[in-house]
């Protein structure tokens, strides 16, 4: 597809499978959830998207119905249209969607009555996954602003043993191992983690923070998901560092990190994943030159992945 001089398009066709063990448990809840895996956008700098299943939605109207979402991170700055279709082939559930994300939400319908959805003669799971395909395009205006952004992934293992000594202490943490930018001037990055961190007089719960370390860029706009390898535990982070500091949020109870049963340790670890975009203002125009259909042509393009 191709892109308008004042427009980018971003064509995407994406899939994800759902454990039905892990729908289940939130079948009773009042608007569990679970997502998908997160996509970004080659040639909208920043554009993160991904597919949410709400077994059970909490809206007054529709309690007791399942929903399936495409969530993308629109703004008032940068309205993102959308032009999709949501399908679950084994169901033969199909639904087309025309919308304008101007903030960061969900767009979707229900695909059939929460009983319905895990009755097995409704086809919605086919060797214990419900698997859920979007289709479509994402458009939005060219930016006047250029930017540059670089792609950030890490792995971290935490061994049981290390986290159960922070345990001992209230608000201790650890920190992941520096990793450096090199297409930014100064820019470093790492993970911390609170094991005990209490808060309001809550029970205790696990955070976990993404750290910048900045010396020369004004302001660095990180776009990120974590995603924890032994459970099935994924969330997004959107966050415009204006200095150095740290952005994050709760995991999960501490109680349920330490128990045996829960599954979050494999081997002695605990293995937390990290991936998503930094991006920064610049003044400077990259041109890419590149072939497509055999004939030459030239895109102007605001980032560098």
């Amino acid at each position: 597809m191709e892109n308008s001089k004042n427009e980018i398009v971003h064509p995407f066709d994406i899939e994800c499978k759902f454990k039905k063990a892990d729908l289940i448990d939130l079948k009773e809840s009042e608007n569990g959830f679970l997502n998908g895996k997160c996509f970004y956008a080659f040639n909208i700098p920043g554009l993160q998207y991904f597919i949410r299943i709400c077994p059970n939605v909490d809206k007054v109207k529709h309690r007791g119905e399942t929903w399936i979402y495409l969530y993308v991170n629109g703004s008032k700055e940068r309205n993102i249209t959308a032009k999709f279709t949501i399908s679950v082939e084994s169901a033969n559930y199909s639904k087309s969607f025309n919308y304008v994300y101007q903030a960061y939400n969900g767009r979707g319908n229900s695909c059939c009555k929460t009983a319905d959805f895990f009755e097995t003669k409704n086809k919605y799971f086919v060797n214990g996954k419900v698997t859920i395909k979007i289709k479509g395009t994402l458009k939005t205006e060219r930016s006047l602003i250029q930017k540059i952004s670089s792609p950030v992934s890490m792995q971290w293992k935490i061994k049981e043993e290390i986290l159960k000594a922070k345990n001992e202490l209230q608000n201790e943490y650890l920190r992941s191992k520096r990793k450096i930018i090199t297409s930014f001037s100064g820019v470093k990055y790492y993970l911390s983690i609170w094991p005990n961190k209490i808060e309001n007089g809550e029970p205790p719960k696990t955070w976990l923070y993404l750290n910048i370390e900045m010396e020369n860029e004004k302001k660095i706009e990180a776009v990120c998901d974590f995603s924890v390898d032994s459970v099935y535990f994924k969330r997004v982070i959107q966050y415009t560092f204006e200095k150095s500091g740290g952005w994050g949020g709760r995991l999960f109870s501490t109680v349920d990190l330490f128990n045996p049963l829960k599954g979050y340790f494999i081997d002695g670890y605990l293995t937390i994943n990290l991936n998503g975009i930094f991006l920064t203002e610049t003044n400077e125009k990259i041109e890419l030159n590149a072939k497509k259909f055999n004939k030459d042509f030239t895109i102007v393009v605001s980032c560098v992945l």
